[in-house]
């Protein structure tokens, strides 16, 4: 492959990964996972090694799972319980399959699902709902600096 290809491919991959870490259900971490380990398979794993490639892999991993447990987070500091938290999660999974919207309305459904079962006021079952949508937007920005530090490392890898 040529390098002006390789490059450019890379960097499509960079650029729609940024994007996809900032628009929920987009898989943007794997896009950037994906432009490194094509990187380095074309370039034989001479710039990039394989160590590298794992260890980003494994920080890809812990980034995606990431965009799931934040809402999670935002409906535990709500003052959700173990049904909120599970109705967040399951809810962003399956809101997930209608895009980028649906994560955001599952879990903010789940996550109320979850708050009314246990027992909480309407009022309190919204607050749960309404901050698990903030932990969502959270993992987000969470996984847009994750992505970036991959890419510096990535570039580190191959100019120094």
């Amino acid at each position: 492959m040529s390098s002006i290809i390789l490059w450019t491919v890379t960097t499509v991959l960079f650029i729609v990964g940024l994007g996809g870490t900032v628009i929920p259900g987009l898989p943007g971490i794997g896009f950037v996972f994906a432009g490194i380990l094509l990187y380095a398979w074309a370039t034989s794993f001479t710039t990039v090694s394989g160590v590298s490639v794992v260890a980003l892999g494994i920080v890809a991993l812990a980034a995606l799972a990431a965009s799931y447990l934040g809402s999670a987070v935002g409906a535990k500091y709500g003052g959700g319980k173990q049904k909120a938290i599970w109705g967040t999660i399951l809810g962003a999974l399956i809101g997930a399959t209608f895009g980028p919207i649906g994560i955001f309305v599952g879990a903010f459904v789940g996550g109320l699902i979850g708050a009314l079962l246990e027992g909480n006021s309407h009022q309190q079952a919204l607050r749960i709902a309404a901050l698990s949508i903030l932990g969502t937007l959270g993992a987000s920005v969470i996984q847009f600096f994750l992505a970036l530090a991959m890419i510096a490392a990535f570039l580190v890898a191959v100019f120094v």
